[in-house]
Formats: structure tokens, sequence, C-alpha cells
């Protein structure tokens, strides 16, 4: 590791493992579990270290959630962690936060940590807005002038000036996301660790979030942010780790990074993340593509001959064959919402055949930018999922900021 004073947070070889619950196990409060080691314990005196050792109970299995992970942040510097499901994002996040310990290797942080890691983190259900600010800036490291000095935006950020004084209990999800992320990033912490706990909250919040983060960031804070949406990793952040089974599997600048993560994906190609890629006009897939290029995003339809009853061991039911489906495409750039998007209807018919929409002329910006897509007739009512992403690049471009448009559009500038 390098010895530069520069760093904010540095991991060095941080192993987590967890135990494993076993069928038929049950969780025991805190009084009950000490007094069954004060009866193990006296069992010992008693009969004696063997008598002891041949009735210690059998090891319980354990789960590695982080295997000799190495890294340092930055002071100031905006760092992503990404990856798939089960990677050991989120462990690493927690034990960065303080919430746990590494099981072997050490975590160094310096100066304040505020944190936003779930749904209601660092909120108390049974206190209201108010007092929860006032606790919550306490545990952060703040004084009581400070929190004095900050309580009114930290409100007005979070939205919350008529529920302030109710109990947090009563609050939405919604509403308990701005309290927490309110106080976490209003306290000026020097390490602000954001999970994917944003996504949560409307499409309006989680922008002014990426303003506050970024904002934050340029103030010298130094931001650990853990997302699955890709663009707002590339735009928002400078560099990146990959995790994979808990192991760093990349570390490099965040776009370089994304790559290896969408390598990774095409490497798999066994469902682990969506990974319908789309392909260029001559039919070959890509992952990058020029604004302008043609893109065709091809989606196989399932072979079914009725949609009366699921096959066993089917998690969702088949969709209908026998009347029309109607499919939409959408392309999000970080934000939860289309840039672009489209729909077709399906007629009679569409059983085990593909669908393609070709795009002639792609409208993007640089960036990163996910493939959503929504169908109007299976049983999931027509909710939107990811299928896919890709990279646009243009020559020489720096990453588009999240808060700029992401459509380009023929068009010249002229003065007279």
């Amino acid at each position: 590791m390098s010895s530069d004073p520069g760093w904010a947070l540095r991991f060095e070889g941080v192993t987590k493992t967890y135990r494993e619950r076993t069928a038929g196990s049950t969780y025991r409060s805190a009084r009950a579990e000490l007094a069954a080691r004060r009866r193990r314990v006296g069992g010992r005196r008693a009969a004696g270290r063997r008598a002891a050792d041949a009735a210690a109970p059998t090891p319980t299995p354990t789960r590695r959630a982080l295997a000799d992970v190495t890294f340092e942040v930055g002071a100031g510097e905006a760092f992503a962690v990404i990856g798939p499901n089960g990677a050991g994002k989120s462990t690493a996040l927690r034990i960065a936060a303080r919430v746990t310990a590494p099981s072997d290797g050490a975590v160094r942080v310096r100066g304040r940590v505020g944190a936003l890691i779930e749904v209601g983190a660092g909120v108390h259900p049974e206190l209201t807005g108010r007092e929860n600010i006032w606790l919550y800036g306490a545990i952060l490291g703040m004084s009581r002038r400070e929190i004095a000095a900050r309580f009114d935006d930290m409100v007005a950020f979070a939205e919350l000036e008529s529920s302030i004084d109710k109990v947090v209990k009563h609050y939405s999800s919604g509403m308990q996301l701005r309290l927490g992320f309110a106080i976490a990033s209003g306290g000026s912490p020097d390490v602000l660790v954001v999970d994917e706990a944003l996504a949560v909250g409307d499409a309006r919040f989680q922008v002014r979030c990426l303003d506050r983060m970024a904002e934050l960031v340029r103030r010298g804070t130094t931001l650990v942010y853990v997302s699955h949406d890709l663009a707002s990793v590339q735009t928002a952040c400078t560099r990146a780790a990959l995790l994979v089974d808990g192991r760093i599997a990349h570390l490099g600048g965040a776009t370089e990074t994304v790559d290896a993560y969408l390598r990774w994906v095409d490497a798999r190609g066994d469902g682990a993340m969506p990974s319908l890629a789309p392909t260029a006009g001559d039919g070959i897939a890509r992952r990058v593509f020029a604004p302008g290029d043609e893109v065709v995003f091809r989606v196989p339809l399932p072979a079914q001959s009725s949609g009366d009853a699921a096959s066993e061991g089917q998690r969702r039911r088949p969709v209908t064959v026998g009347r029309p489906l109607t499919i939409a495409l959408g392309i999000r750039d970080g934000h939860p919402w289309n840039v672009i998007g489209t729909s077709f209807t399906l007629p009679r018919g569409w059983s085990g055949r593909e669908v393609r929409c070709r795009v002639r002329s792609l409208p993007l910006l640089s960036g990163v930018y996910q493939v959503w897509m929504s169908v109007d007739g299976d049983d999931a009512g027509g909710r939107w999922r990811q299928i896919s992403s890709f990279r646009v690049e243009e020559p020489d471009a720096r990453p588009r900021p999240l808060w700029l448009p992401a459509v380009g559009f023929d068009h010249t500038w002229e003065l007279d």
C-alpha cells in the first residue's frame, strides 16, 4: 500500500465471514446468550476441560462475504464499488461505515463518517424526526451548535416540515430515506458512504441526492458509492472497484472498471445479470457504440402453447399466446426514467419468434446506458426491468455529467 497521507479510507487485506443459520436454528436474545455462556463456563469448571471439549457444540457453518480486499480512497475522491448481487458490496460499505468489523485485516478511516446503507439506517422508529436529527447528528460527532445551525436545512432538504414532529415509525419508506440522507449528508461528513437505498426514493429526490453528493465532493468530502446504475457510477465517480465473489476483480478508473464489469457479464452469459447485448447493424453483438451508429435490440420471445397454467418449477406464469402482446423498450442514463423509448404490439402467433427494434441513428451522447423492457400481457403487469447495458463513446469526449442532456440532435450554431 502507498504511504501517501492523502488517503481517507483504506482497506488492508480485509476478510469478512458470517455465521450461517442452520435448519431449525433460532435467534436468542442477548440475555439468553449470556446465560448460556455462563452455564457453559460453569460446566467446564465442574467437569473438567476434557468433558467440556467433548460436549462442545458443532462448529457453525460460515459464509465468506469478503476475501483479502485491499484498496484505498483518496481524500476528496468519488469512489464506486460495483459488481453482481452477492459480490460483497454492501458488506464492504458496512465495514467502511463502522457498522460491522472485519474478521481479518484492517480498515482505516480518517474523519467523520456519514452513511446511508439502507432505508431507515441511523433513524430510530420510536423517536420523532426532530429527535432523530439530534440523536443521529450526535452519533455522527456533530456538536449541539452544529446541529442547531444545520437543523432547518436538513428538514428542508428532507421536505419534512409538516412531519418533523411525528414519530418515524409512521413515516413512509421514502420519508425515512429522505430523513436519513438529509442527516448523513447535512453534517458535512469527511467520508460519505451511500448504498442502493437511494433507489427507494422518487425520481426527483434521487436527482437531488446525486446533486448533493456532487456538491459535497466539490467541498472535499470523500464519497464511497455502491450502485448497479453504471451510468451514475461513470459520471459521478472517478475511480471504482469491481467485486466478484468477495474479491477485487478490477480496480482503476470508473470507465475502465465499468467496461471490465460489462466484459465479465458477457463472459458469464448465465443470467447473473441480464445480458441481451445490443448488436450493430451487421448483427455483431457490441457493448460500445458511437453517436449516429445503427443499433439493433433483439428480444427472443418464449415458445408457449398456452398461458392457462405454469409448468412445475416456473417462478412466473407464462405469457398467454392467444392474444396480442405489447413490448416497450426504454433507455436510461442514470436517472430513473427513460431518455428515449418506444413500444410495439405483437400480433397473434408470436410464440418462439424474435422481435427486433432497429435504431437507425443512435441519438445518444457519450455515457453508459441501460436498456429496460416492459411487457404488457405477462404476470409482471408491465413492470420495467433492466435487460442490458452498453456505452456510447465520442472521440476525445469526457464523461457527460448526469445533469446534462443525454440525447443529441443534428444542429448548428450561427452568429450574424
